[in-house]
């Protein structure tokens, strides 16, 4: 898949993952649900692995089991396409909520035009933007120094996740322009403190 065709945008607020299909593109397909007037339908997801990650980045509880359950599949993968499992993996569907979902529906070509395609059960995630949150200290509180070690602590862990998912296209011979396109690191400024992120982790354990 090279190319999506989409529909006018649709704002959604929690989806469900339960299987997540992985092929040589930059697209991944999700099998799931998503939540509608506060009932939950089937539906299947197509987005990219830079929506993906900011998926995880927003969804700090889900991040580490997703994100090694992923490596762990690039490095393993030995055909094309794959299909990660998150339910037998991790015991049960992933819930992403707390995010605006900015999705359109994918389209098909007939004749001239472009037509909608799969009713409401097929979306493509354009981009994903985090709820905002109602502090509960007063903004004194939030500055202490405990705090900002806290953010800085969890930056460097999610740069050193960015710099891993990378390693893991370079374990399945992905080239490393593409790798670093997939695992979001094709600033260059970005790679290198992911890598040095990588490295402090790695010197630790």
């Amino acid at each position: 898949m090279n190319t999506v065709n989409t529909t006018a945008i649709t704002q959604m607020q929690a989806i469900s993952i339960g299987q997540i299909i992985m092929d040589d593109s930059n697209y991944l397909t999700l099998w799931g649900q998503v939540l509608h007037d506060n009932r939950w339908y089937p539906c299947d997801f197509v987005t990219t692995y830079e929506v993906m990650n900011t998926m995880l980045r927003f969804s700090q509880d889900k991040h580490d089991a997703v994100q090694m359950t992923i490596v762990k599949k690039l490095e393993d993968m030995c055909r094309v396409p794959d299909i990660i499992d998150l339910e037998a993996e991790l015991g049960s569907s992933v819930v992403f909520d707390n995010l605006t979902f900015y999705m359109r529906r994918p389209c098909l070509q007939q004749d001239d035009n472009w037509e909608a395609y799969a009713d409401e059960e097929c979306y493509y995630i354009e981009r994903v933007v985090q709820l905002p949150v109602v502090p509960t200290l007063p903004p004194a509180a939030r500055h202490d120094a405990n705090d900002v070690q806290e953010r800085m602590e969890y930056c460097i862990q999610l740069l050193h996740d960015a710099y891993n998912l990378y390693l893991g296209f370079i374990e399945i011979e992905l080239g490393d322009e593409a790798a670093r396109i997939k695992a979001g690191l094709e600033d260059d400024n970005k790679f290198s403190m992911a890598y040095y992120a990588w490295q402090l982790h790695t010197s630790n354990t």
